[in-house]
């Protein structure tokens, strides 16, 4: 069967689709299709090149024929290949509006009418405080370093990086210096260390230039790096150089360490509005017992371990567990820090309260045991709208949405984090 060819037409896009495509419908053939074309905005009319053998329908953006009111210039020259930013041609009112209707549009069908609480990102450009960078090195060619073009694997070079903060970004731009000499690929974690210091992290696979080791050693000999850690494929055990331990601002102002190489939120300001948000709701329930679940290095521990007389943080990740009881410790907190698996940890029946920042792929299992527990509140932080409403669906039964709010911890992306504060239904 042959494949038909692109088909070009002009048309309108309506809305953006979850995934951060804008979407426009056309009449083909006598069918009306739906046509997915990305960095696009709504209001914008465009002559497309739409591939119809998929749904939905493929297009690709030929001339921007007049601009959607969302629109805007990107603040980066390389934003329509680079896959880091799917949203810098929208304005920052617009991407909190829509991530907000994208939020609702996930929610299970008794939830879709509640109020959702949204602001604009106070900081669109320059927040980015941890970021992850790909490398290559072919024999005999030259090194690059980018990040991941839009829809493959293949790393696309920018001379400046819009969303970085300026002391990654100009480690970000040494990289190339660093892996001079080199054979294969890999990825670097970049992120702040100690005195703010920028930490790589380092996973790579093929040879690595003896000369990459000395020069590591003189950046952080020179005060330019606080450390960084090497894993190269087959090697026993990472190379470690000064101290690689990455560090951030916790919401109470204070620094709060995290487990090398783990999750860390990367907008400080959101995310101290994040941590507040729910340690105030917090307190406003009056509970004696809580538990956190996939608790991480301590980011919601710290200001909610002041509001309950009995704190359980449940994590995984053993550096995380180790993270979390220092950072507990340093400022005089008490705390139960359990390293479990969150999704099959057992709660005290007395357990009145449960906070879960789980994972991109969410918690089901925890929402099936919700569900038939004791718990009277529940506060689930999620950064995927789709698994939100899919464990918001088992819940609706027993609970009711007190409170939802988004928050711009991604600016410039069409990712944002979502807080949805539930309480058991009277019976």
């Amino acid at each position: 069967m042959r494949t038909p060819r692109p088909l070009a037409l002009e048309a309108t896009i309506g809305s953006l689709a979850p995934g951060g495509d804008g979407v426009a419908h056309a009449d083909v053939h006598g069918e009306r299709r739906a046509i997915f074309v990305a960095r696009t905005a709504p209001g914008d009319r465009a002559r497309l090149e739409a591939d119809l053998s998929t749904r939905p329908a493929r297009g690709r953006l030929l001339q921007l024929l007049a601009s959607g009111n969302d629109r805007v210039a990107p603040a980066c020259a390389w934003a329509d290949r680079c896959g880091g930013c799917d949203w810098m041609h929208l304005s920052l009112t617009a991407q909190a509006r829509i991530h907000a209707e994208h939020v609702r549009a996930a929610l299970p069908l008794e939830f879709r009418d509640i109020p959702i609480a949204w602001t604009p990102a106070v900081q669109g450009l320059r927040y980015r405080s941890r970021a992850r960078i790909h490398v290559r090195c072919p024999r005999g060619g030259r090194v690059i370093v980018g990040i991941h073009e839009a829809g493959t694997r293949d790393p696309v070079e920018v001379e400046d990086c819009a969303i970085l903060e300026p002391v990654l970004e100009l480690t970000r731009r040494s990289l190339c210096g660093l892996f001079e000499g080199s054979v294969g690929q890999g990825a670097v974690q970049l992120a702040r260390g100690d005195n703010g210091r920028p930490v790589l992290h380092i996973r790579w696979t093929g040879e690595l230039a003896a000369n990459v080791f000395g020069r590591l050693e003189r950046d952080v000999a020179a005060g330019r790096l606080a450390g960084a850690l090497i894993a190269i494929d087959g090697a026993t055990r990472p190379a470690r150089i000064g101290d690689p331990t990455p560090w951030t601002t916790a919401a109470d102002g204070l620094p709060l360490r995290l487990a090398p190489g783990g999750f860390a939120q990367a907008h400080a300001m959101a995310n101290a509005a994040l941590v507040r948000h729910i340690a105030d709701h917090v307190a406003a329930c009056r509970v004696d017992r809580a538990v956190e679940l996939y608790a991480g290095s301590g980011n919601l521990s710290v200001l909610l371990a002041d509001q309950v007389g009995i704190l359980e943080c449940v994590e995984a990740n053993g550096a995380a567990c180790q993270a979390s009881r220092a950072n507990l410790a340093a400022r005089g907190l008490r705390a139960s820090v359990i390293e479990a698996d969150a999704a099959h940890h057992t709660w005290n029946s007395a357990t009145k309260f449960v906070v879960l920042d789980p994972p991109r792929t969410g918690a089901h299992d925890v929402a099936r045991r919700l569900l038939t527990s004791r718990v009277k509140h529940v506060v689930y932080v999620s950064c995927d709208a789709p698994t939100l409403g899919r464990d918001l669906a088992v819940l609706e039964s027993a609970y009711a949405v007190r409170s939802a709010t988004t928050f711009e911890m991604f600016p410039q992306t069409s990712h944002v984090e979502a807080v949805v504060a539930l309480d058991r239904r009277k019976p």
